[in-house]
């Protein structure tokens, strides 16, 4: 069994959900180093997330009314009841177990924070790397309105540069999040309009390229639904740089082979493989 397959399906009958080989994993410790490396400077602090989170939290984000299709639930029985949902969903986005740290608060200084979970989303199609259970590193910037815009720009060009010199084919691309229903439709147009979504993509397979990163400006989004604040009274802005750890697996894969002693040396030795 090649690594490629190891990866997409492994041992697993479930599309979407799959087993990661040892060779894979040294793949992704070495991802991990890098992408704390690069962003060193900036954050306060590196937290790892359970795959499920708060319902109210998820709520609070404002997910299961944009994202109902891709949310999914946690079912579970008290003293031999009949299961029903809990106060528990899955882990969407692994930013999302960041907000509730700064609820309430009022931010002296621009504050940067990273986060890596297992997450899950509903995923229906069959596409090599579009899984439902995948894992996320994502690093998120706190502060003023221009200066998180700023951060975000930054970021992507980074984020950019580290993949590329990893021997990625990439592209940085304008996108928009697959909302929900007819307002989706509104809320995914105006995303593009204001340039508030974008995407690294590298190929997969020799006929598909996917996001294997994403830059988001959230303005003021978060900052109001959990009442972050800056010390001058206005509503914290946000932004993350989220890396998709196994779809860049995917991606190192398909460049480089399954081997990965035949990967180039300056690869090898960036992943410390």
């Amino acid at each position: 069994m090649s690594h490629i397959r190891g990866l997409e399906d492994g041992t697993s009958e479930i599309r979407g959900v799959v087993l990661s080989s040892s060779a894979n994993e040294k793949i992704v410790d070495g991802l991990r180093r890098g992408i704390g490396a690069l962003f060193a400077g900036d954050r306060e602090e590196h937290f790892v997330a359970t795959p499920v989170i708060s319902r109210r939290t998820s709520e609070r984000a404002g997910y299961p009314t944009t994202f109902p299709q891709l949310l999914g639930a946690v079912h579970g029985s008290q003293d031999g009841d009949e299961p029903t949902a809990t106060d528990l969903v899955l882990t969407s986005a692994a930013c999302h177990h960041l907000y509730p740290l700064l609820a309430g608060k009022v931010l002296g200084a621009p504050t940067c924070l990273s986060v890596e979970a297992t997450c899950y989303r509903g995923e229906k199609t069959y596409e090599t790397g579009r899984l439902r259970s995948f894992r996320m590193y994502e690093v998120v910037r706190f502060g003023q309105a221009g200066a998180v815009e700023q951060w975000r720009d930054r970021a992507l060009r980074s984020a950019d540069q580290w993949l590329s010199g990893l021997g990625l084919s990439t592209r940085v691309v304008q996108a928009s999040d697959p909302f929900f229903g007819r307002t989706g439709d509104f809320l995914a147009r105006t995303q593009r309009e204001q340039q508030l979504k974008w995407e690294i993509t590298a190929e997969l397979t020799e006929d598909l390229s996917q996001a294997i990163a994403s830059a988001n400006y959230h303005k003021e989004y978060f900052g109001e639904a959990f009442e972050i604040t800056n010390t001058d009274g206005s509503e914290t802005h946000s932004a993350c740089l989220a890396f998709g750890l196994d779809r860049i697996t995917l991606a190192l894969r398909h460049a480089h082979g399954v081997d990965t002693s035949d990967w180039p040396l300056a690869v090898r030795a960036n992943l410390a493989l």
